[in-house]
């Protein structure tokens, strides 16, 4: 089907000549003239197939369905007036071009606002060596992404841990084998965070005070080795 308009002066020319040829057969009569009549039944059937062929090859707006059934309803009144039983042909026709256009209106008077649903269907086809190479080399360094964070994570923690016993045990001052097995089990047999808290903040307190204590001589030193001013 095409998916321009419909040449209107066309087809409603060719409505047009149909009005005059069922007029004319009806004014002459089918008993009065056999001959004429045939001629005038071909003609009007010719015409009905030449409006058929233009009906199904043209878009119609909605505004132009209406007025073509208008138009086609007064030409079927119009036959019914005019002509006997052997227009019931002509009518046939007729009905196979109305037909057509109602279901065009009817299609054209569904709602406005349904919705058209779009599914996109993504298949991998495991079977193209490309394909399964890729996502088979991206899921192996999602692996190993993930495992090095990991790995260096734990190793983060591991040197903090040996930095605040070594720390711990310079505090100390000495380091016996009873307090390096009790502290590889607060930090690694059976990590304990309450105990593992505790020494770092003795560490830190430590740590300021051995600051506080150099400040302190380094002062004194600088003090005494300044002469007397007078």
């Amino acid at each position: 089907m095409g998916t321009g308009k419909m040449d209107s002066s066309t087809v409603y020319a060719l409505f047009e000549e149909l009005k005059q040829k069922i007029e004319q057969l009806g004014k002459g009569g089918i008993s009065d003239n056999q001959t004429n009549s045939n001629v005038d039944f071909q003609e009007i059937v010719v015409l009905m197939h030449e409006l058929r062929n233009r009906v199904n090859q043209k878009q119609f707006s909605q505004e132009q369905i209406k007025e073509l059934q208008n138009i086609l309803a007064q030409v079927a009144g119009y036959s019914l007036g005019k002509v006997n039983d052997k227009i019931g042909t002509v009518l046939t026709e007729l009905k196979t071009i109305i037909v057509p256009l109602n279901e065009k209106l009817d299609h054209l008077q569904a709602p406005a606002n349904v919705v058209i649903r779009k599914e996109h269907i993504f298949i991998v086809d495991f079977r193209r060596s490309k394909t399964a190479i890729t996502i088979i080399t991206m899921g192996l360094l999602i692996l190993l992404s993930w495992g090095g964070n990991i790995w260096q994570f734990r190793n983060n923690n591991q040197l903090k841990d040996n930095d605040l016993k070594y720390r711990y045990i310079k505090m100390k001052g000495k380091a016996s084998s009873q307090e390096l097995l009790r502290l590889e089990t607060i930090f690694t047999y059976s990590r304990n965070r309450d105990s593992i808290f505790v020494i770092r903040e003795q560490v830190k307190i430590n740590e300021r005070l051995v600051k506080e204590q150099a400040k302190k001589i380094e002062q004194a030193r600088f003090n005494t080795g300044t002469p007397n001013s007078y």
